[in-house]
């Protein structure tokens, strides 16, 4: 008997945890994304600028045990095609809850992603439970020449394809990643390897009614986490410390050892850091 019960509850466990994979139809386009999962509550996780929704890969599992979970590629990353035509971000993620049937979830949203995540909160509040941010790219938020700089030295061999010498650029970097997570490296290089594609979003993405949000972010009234590695450029740090100062109630912290992509570098400790926050809220 208790054997036929561990093996029930493996089973459950097991299928929760299965990814069930789809595309969603978008205005001019189609996205893929994937779902997991069957607890009470819900989390859409949100890649970033460079790296598709495989970034995620070591995280799911985590977070498929308790919740409903669904990620998605933007359009152009992984498995999704590139746009065609001007396009607004926030319908594509309204589009992607929609065919995973959430009415409302948590969004936790890295870099690019955390931007999109506090601007879709913004328009469709009743339909965000709780708000993660991990070294988001708030809209309105002026990058520093410095930030360029360093932007412009890591992507500069894309002109010629060099899709080597920009991972070798990147690797130097120590605000993307903290100094020794060799493995994380050599994943996040076998992903852009895999999608080379990624890489031309920085600037190319036709992206339509995309404005400040700054002015907006102090009537959020939604729980919010604001993830900041040590490691992260100056610019990131300061945004972070924007989006506190503007969002009633959020909550900051600084994630030792790690850089801007932690959710590579620290993907257990990030997982459990959203499944608490998610759980508990304020």
């Amino acid at each position: 008997m208790i054997r036929r019960m561990t093996a029930l509850a493996c089973a459950l466990a097991l299928s929760a945890s299965v990814a069930r994979a789809a595309m969603v139809d978008v205005d001019g386009g189609q996205l893929y994304y994937e779902t997991c999962g069957a607890g009470p509550q819900a989390v859409v996780l949100i890649h970033d600028g460079v790296i598709n929704s495989a970034s995620f890969d070591d995280m799911w599992p985590i977070l498929c045990r308790d919740f409903r979970v669904v990620r998605y590629d933007r359009r152009g990353y992984g498995k999704s095609p590139a746009a065609k035509a001007p396009y607004s971000p926030q319908e594509d993620l309204a589009a992607v809850m929609a065919a995973a049937k959430m009415d409302h979830a948590s969004l936790a949203g890295f870099s690019f992603g955390g931007g999109l995540a506090v601007s879709y909160a913004i328009l469709h509040p009743e339909q965000v439970d709780r708000l993660i941010i991990s070294g988001a790219a708030i809209n309105g938020f002026q990058p520093t020449k410095n930030f360029r700089d360093h932007i412009t030295h890591v992507m500069l061999p894309m002109i010629i394809g060099n899709f080597d010498a920009v991972i070798a650029n990147a690797s130097k970097e120590t605000w993307i990643m903290a100094p020794g997570h060799d493995a994380a490296r050599a994943k996040i290089a076998a992903l852009i390897k895999a999608s080379p594609q990624d890489l031309r979003h920085q600037t190319h993405d036709p992206i339509k009614g995309w404005s400040s949000d700054l002015p907006r972010m102090p009537g959020l009234n939604v729980p919010t986490l604001i993830m900041t590695g040590d490691h992260d450029i100056a610019d990131n740090q300061a945004a972070s410390g924007a989006a506190q100062a503007l969002i009633p109630g959020s909550r900051r912290i600084v994630v030792e050892d790690a850089g801007h992509l932690m959710q590579l570098e620290h993907p257990k400790e990030v997982a459990e850091l959203i499944a608490d926050f998610v759980r508990k809220g304020r």
